[in-house]
């Protein structure tokens, strides 16, 4: 199979190429009730194709790698390119040849017998049931493992191909308690299958759903908070479109324009690192063949710069932060995060909830936030805090407002820094937010 020549054969005449291709292998188990739910298996390979002359681009992908198909793929994206508008930004990506990057490959986990991991999966159920007697039942528990394989090059020297896996674990339970029930979920990211943090997880979705049962009523008030870490990284994911360079050039961020000066509390820095030992989305390049780099931005509440991708960087005037991404071979690359947190402070959680506030556990809504205009509405759960000990559970409530309001509010980051996949965050103590009851 020698796809290289098969799309030089068809692009004469001064076009350039970019062929991203991708073997992809998934295992999903979901248990229930202490049973196997569900086992889906997937494979598939594809070939996305960009095609590149006087600033226009085509693309193409098939999932058919016979000669004829993949040189069909190069005629469509060559057809495309002929039609499609010049734009300043189309243009290939880096020319560097790196060869087999050096990346993380569970060789342990990949081989590990599928009946083990269906063990593993509905061990976490009981582990959850025997650590509180609240815990009624696991509406879902599961792990999810990805074997991924990448070759791309293109026509002015780039080429890089890599191994990787990963592994995603997602809990949902059930807490009663008289004729009250709570549900929590949480998840969990690593690179192999042992990294994967379980028994923490077990923990702490045990905790949130207990410690929420038999609410009380609240009033509307304003009041400090406390955003646990995992609500706090939910929160940062949901804006992390705020900091990318396709919000930019689109107008799409309230940080246009905004480089250089103090948009958030002084409190908070939020990094982007690529290069992030042990990260989840860790890689020495991005998917156009830029090193990825540990990337500031925001550092004591100023705004220090978008990530950007190799489209983004020339529209916007600036260099590639090694932030291209795409989803598959059947899409193209864009900006986006690598492995995106807000740096730890050195207060504990325990000393966050001295006076009275109210620690936020739980959030809902997440998908209806604004990444352009900052503004949101989310349902919240959580305790109310006094002087170290739990004054009483709520649930139902609605915290509201404006991003950057709350990040400007921020007087005490957490030192339990805490990655959920390639998001992470502390605990952050902020004055004063309307709490709707």
């Amino acid at each position: 199979m020698n796809i290289k020549a098969w799309v030089e054969e068809v692009l004469k005449g001064g076009y350039e190429y970019e062929v991203y291709l991708e073997r992809k292998r998934k295992t999903t188990i979901e248990s229930s009730d202490e049973k196997l739910e569900n086992l889906i298996r997937s494979q598939e390979i594809g070939i996305g194709i960009r095609v590149f002359k006087d600033k226009s681009m085509g693309f193409a992908y098939t999932t058919d790698l016979e000669e004829s198909s993949v040189k069909e793929c190069a005629r469509i994206a060559m057809q495309v390119c002929q039609l499609t508008p010049k734009d300043e930004g189309f243009v290939l990506g880096s020319c560097q040849n790196f060869g087999e990057l050096q990346t993380y490959y569970d060789e342990k986990g990949i081989n590990t017998p599928l009946e083990d991991k269906i063990a593993l999966v509905i061990d976490l159920e009981k582990r959850a049931k025997a650590l509180d007697s609240r815990v009624k039942g696991v509406r879902k528990v599961s792990i999810k493992e990805l074997d991924l394989e990448v070759f791309c090059f293109n026509s002015c020297g780039l080429s890089y191909n890599y191994k990787g896996t990963w592994y995603t674990s997602m809990m949902a339970v059930l807490a009663e308690e008289g004729v009250d029930q709570s549900i929590s979920y949480d998840f969990v990211g690593a690179r192999s299958l042992s990294d994967l943090p379980l028994q923490s997880m077990v923990e702490e979705v045990v905790f949130k759903a207990t410690a929420t049962l038999n609410p009380s009523p609240f009033e509307t008030r304003k009041m400090p908070v406390v955003l646990y870490k995992d609500a706090s990284a939910m929160i940062l994911e949901a804006f992390s479109p705020i900091f990318l360079g396709d919000s930019l050039v689109k107008s799409r961020t309230f940080l246009k324009g905004m480089k250089g000066s103090k948009v958030f509390s002084e409190k908070l820095t939020i990094i982007d690192d690529g290069t992030l030992r042990g990260g989840f989305m860790s890689l020495p390049v991005d998917v156009e063949g830029h090193a990825t780099q540990r990337n500031l931005v925001v550092e004591n509440g100023v705004f220090k710069g978008f990530l950007h991708s190799t489209y983004t960087a020339i529209k916007s005037g600036e260099r590639p932060t090694g932030n291209s991404v795409r989803e598959s071979f059947r899409s193209l690359p864009t900006s986006g995060i690598t492995n995106l947190y807000i740096k730890p402070g050195d207060i504990s959680l325990e000393d966050m909830l001295q006076e009275e506030v109210f620690l936020i556990t739980d959030l809902m809504g997440l998908h209806t936030v604004d990444p352009v205009s900052g503004d949101f509405s989310l349902g919240a759960s959580g305790i109310i805090y006094e002087g170290g000990k739990k004054k009483k559970s709520v649930r139902g409530v609605i915290i509201g407002g404006n991003i950057k309001e709350v990040w400007n509010s921020v007087v005490g980051v957490g030192n339990d820094l805490r990655f959920y996949g390639n998001v992470g965050s502390p605990s952050l103590y902020i004055e004063n937010i309307t709490v709707g009851g």
